[in-house]
């Protein structure tokens, strides 16, 4: 993989248009489906960063579990808690007092990202790449890859998104490859790498839980942009085995959405009415069409099959039934 990453930008280009015309897929996504992969794993193979990082998120449903054809420029990653702070976040304590330790954990993120993670970051990808910390986000490490194609919607930049208030359990070890090295395995002598990911199971109910909030979140508060992102995956996840795995499993919904109570509290997201009987995953009746458009708006993001809006609603209305009704 590494070689890949060195040769020429007119060699990449050859590589990564043959194999999107083999994959039936566009050029910049291949690209960027390799620098994604290769990302990984100089964070995965690097004994510091591995140890304190955990992967998750909707790049892990598309690269690691194969559960979703959408692409994207973010790499959700968690931060181990440990190194910010001696205090237990999970221990009991008032809510104003976890407030606060959430508020100064965040901030120690912020400093330890810049000072500690960046430098790392930036040693084991400065070979081919370039970091640096988004200017509206502390939390986030934009990183700059070499790119061989102009392409309107994708950048040529990856997001680090690293935080610290997320559960690592539970978690799975998994191989990971690129597009271009379905399409011309001989030219890839190390086509996998190694990562620790959180399971699909309880990404399946960080989604859910998700869903739930966007159904009660108040007619004066505005939907936030790629949001429609949300409801795409846990439809795709619906169609998936992963739906009959999470749901065996109620307990793990019970621990996302205390987790969320803890760490995310909103009042009006109604935290502690998803459960079975109650769980909600169709949008508030307001935000419907700002949700339509904002699919709409995605769509390109999506390489396979692009499912039609109404579809996805009607499938996570069958089931909102299917998990309301194990009471």
């Amino acid at each position: 993989m590494d070689r890949i990453a060195l040769l020429t930008n007119q060699e990449r280009y050859d590589l990564f248009s043959e194999s999107a015309s083999q994959l039936r897929m566009v050029p910049a996504v291949i690209e960027k489906d390799f620098w994604v992969t290769w990302v990984l794993k100089q964070l995965f193979n690097h004994p510091t960063l591995s140890s304190q990082l955990m992967f998750k998120g909707g790049t892990s449903l598309s690269k690691v579990y194969g559960l979703i054809e959408r692409f994207s420029e973010d790499i959700d990653l968690i931060l181990d808690w440990q190194n910010l702070s001696k205090e237990d976040p999970l221990s009991d304590r008032s809510n104003s007092r976890q407030n606060k330790l959430n508020q100064t954990i965040n901030q120690e993120a912020q400093r330890y990202i810049e000072s500690t993670l960046l430098p790392l970051i930036n040693q084991v990808t400065s070979t081919c790449c370039s970091c640096s910390i988004d200017e509206s986000d502390p939390h986030v490490i934009n990183l700059q890859y070499p790119s061989a194609f102009p392409d309107h919607y994708l950048r040529p930049e990856l997001r680090l998104e690293i935080g610290p208030l997320a559960a690592w359990l539970p978690h799975e070890e998994h191989k990971v490859h690129s597009y271009a090295s379905e399409a011309f395995p001989d030219l890839f002598k190390q086509p996998n790498c190694h990562v620790q990911v959180i399971s699909a199971a309880r990404t399946f109910w960080e989604k859910a839980t998700i869903l739930h909030q966007e159904a009660h979140r108040p007619v004066d508060r505005t939907l936030p942009p790629r949001y429609s992102r949300h409801y795409y995956d846990l439809y795709k996840m619906a169609l998936s085995p992963v739906r009959d795995h999470a749901m065996s499993d109620f307990d793990l919904l019970e621990s996302v959405t205390e987790f969320k109570q803890r760490f995310y509290p909103r009042g009006w997201a109604q935290y502690h009415l998803a459960k079975p009987d109650t769980l909600q995953l169709l949008p508030a009746e307001h935000i419907i069409t700002s949700l339509r458009k904002d699919y709409t708006a995605m769509e390109h993001m999506i390489f396979g099959e692009i499912p039609e809006f109404d579809e996805i609603m009607h499938t996570l209305e069958v089931l909102q039934g299917e998990i309301n009704s194990h009471v």
